[in-house]
């Protein structure tokens, strides 16, 4: 079965540009912003990527090398991109997609999302926004947000309204020059509330708008860190893609304990006459009623190699005969029940017949 995908130019560009290139953030700058953040140790902590890429920036910034209580869960454009990040460590599951379309994901299950999202414009919105909006239903009370985006977009009213209305900002720097000369890209940190902090609006567009006033990411971070609140990976309810993936579930079967039980439900069983040993002999009346009510004699019949591949169901119903005649001058109506077998076979050219 092909799978039918519906994506924008944009996408499409975007995904074919990633076969030959792919635009990571800077594994120096990650570094950086890891020493901003300060994980538990012992508990559990539940990442969303909605474009992980290949996951060497989220598992970076989470300081997953170190710390295997981080679960990451990431959304990958590019199909070959998206199989092959699965087999990295402290991935949970990677969703081949288009984050803004083709995912379903729980509501509030994440304390921690880093994203560094494509950027661009669809439909005079721009992309930076449109992930945040997507974004922010899935993070839990309290759950930290890490954003790289150019300073173009921060300062912008519309990601402003987005930002403040979920978000209060612990921390914003700017990339360093070389770095910050190829993308004027910034870091925007901020803690999920259900309280809105409009209020920061103004001061936050302020610094955005003259890079000079922005601090710099320092390379090694001194100060105060921002905490990252702990989640359960068994608290995760939903995160899959609206499309099946009939490759990926193929391979995850493949030598699977399971694989053998889910080809007997999905494969139609040969017609039990194949089976038999010698021709078989015309069933009776009674046998075709046991054999309708069991469901035997039905579903694909022959081969597609001798010709005669065909479908055949055996159904019983209900019936009756009415039946007026005269007997001493009276009229008499006889109704007779009875139980009806219908035997409807379908060949493979749509002729339909029925027995």
């Amino acid at each position: 079965m092909n799978q039918l995908r519906k994506q924008s130019t944009f996408y499409q560009k975007m995904a074919a540009q990633a076969k030959l290139s792919a635009y990571y953030t800077d594994q120096e700058h990650c570094q950086s912003i890891a020493e901003l953040l300060e994980f538990p140790e012992e508990a559990e902590v539940c990442v969303l990527e909605p474009a992980i890429g290949d996951a060497e920036a989220v598992r970076t910034v989470t300081g997953r090398e170190k710390n295997k209580n981080i679960h990451i869960f990431g959304v990958e454009l590019n199909s070959e991109t998206a199989e092959a990040v699965l087999s990295a460590d402290g991935v949970e599951e990677c969703i081949w997609g288009d984050f803004l379309t083709d995912v379903l994901i729980g509501q509030g299950d994440f304390s921690f999302c880093f994203s560094n999202p494509p950027y661009g414009e669809i439909d005079g919105c721009r992309l930076e926004v449109r992930f945040i909006k997507k974004i922010i239903p899935c993070l839990a009370d309290g759950a930290v947000m890490v954003y790289v985006i150019p300073d173009y977009v921060a300062k912008e009213e519309r990601f402003l309204e987005e930002w403040c209305e979920a978000f209060h900002t612990e921390k914003m720097f700017r990339f360093r020059d070389k770095e910050y000369k190829k993308w004027k890209q910034v870091v925007i940190i901020g803690r999920r509330t259900k309280e809105s902090c409009t209020s920061e609006k103004n001061l936050l567009k302020g610094q955005f708008s003259t890079s000079g006033i922005l601090q710099e990411l320092p390379m090694h971070f001194s100060g105060k860190k921002v905490p990252v609140y702990p989640s359960n990976r068994k608290d995760i309810t939903e995160f899959t893609a609206k499309h099946f993936n009939e490759e990926r579930i193929r391979k995850g079967l493949a030598g699977s304990p399971l694989e053998k039980m889910v080809l007997e439900r999905i494969i139609p069983k040969p017609f039990i006459s194949d089976q038999l040993n010698r021709p078989p002999i015309m069933p009776n009346q009674g046998q075709l009623y046991l054999m309708a009510v069991a469901g035997a004699g039905q579903g694909m019949v022959g081969s597609s190699a001798n010709r005669d591949l065909h479908l055949q169901r055996g159904i019983v119903k209900k019936a009756e005969d009415n039946n007026v005649y005269e007997e001493n001058g009276q009229m008499y109506l006889s109704v007779q029940h009875y139980t009806k077998i219908i035997f409807n076979i379908l060949e493979n050219d749509g002729t339909r017949h029925q027995l």
